[in-house]
């Protein structure tokens, strides 16, 4: 398995796996990220590539398995849902954790998620996620994986998410 950061050319790349996921999460009843179907970026995923806060990971038989975006620096969504938590430590907030449909239920999602912890064992102190508190399932999911449940909070809209910490070792 291999975590590797994606080059500024990819950026579609990143835009197609995205959009890959949101036409699966839709097949099985979801409108989660919906606006990526209608043409939007709104969470700005192409300048996360250019920014180098965008990683691609690979399976063993070097095939595109998934990506996530991780920012150093929290943006408006996150100092959002996260405003009531302090911390004073240096965070890395986690988006877009993504295992492509046809790679799905072969533990490539805690292959992602360790891989994503050691990329950033000595640069920052903690990893933040948060994710649908209806998605209860991927809360399970995140606690698994050695993510300590937070709390809720909610965005502008009132929908709840639900914030997962994990605490890196230095």
């Amino acid at each position: 398995m291999e975590l590797r950061k994606a080059t500024t050319e990819e950026g579609q790349t990143a835009l197609e796996l995205l959009k890959e996921t949101a036409e699966w999460l839709k097949s099985i009843g979801s409108d989660q990220w919906s606006d990526v179907l209608k043409g939007e970026d709104k969470h700005g995923l192409i300048a996360a590539v250019k920014r180098g806060e965008v990683f691609f990971f690979y399976n063993n038989e070097k095939q595109l398995a998934g990506m996530v975006a991780a920012w150093q620096k929290p943006t408006e969504w996150d100092r959002l849902l996260w405003k009531n938590i302090e911390s004073s430590q240096k965070s890395c907030y986690l988006h877009r954790v993504i295992i492509r449909p046809r790679y799905r239920k072969a533990g490539y999602g805690k292959e992602l998620l360790n891989a994503v912890k050691v990329e950033f064992e000595n640069q920052v102190d903690e990893l933040r996620l948060d994710c649908l508190a209806s998605n209860q399932r991927l809360s399970r999911f995140y606690i698994e994986n050695e993510f300590k449940y937070i709390g809720r909070s909610k965005d502008n809209t009132g929908v709840e998410f639900e914030l997962f910490s994990y605490k890196l070792k230095k």
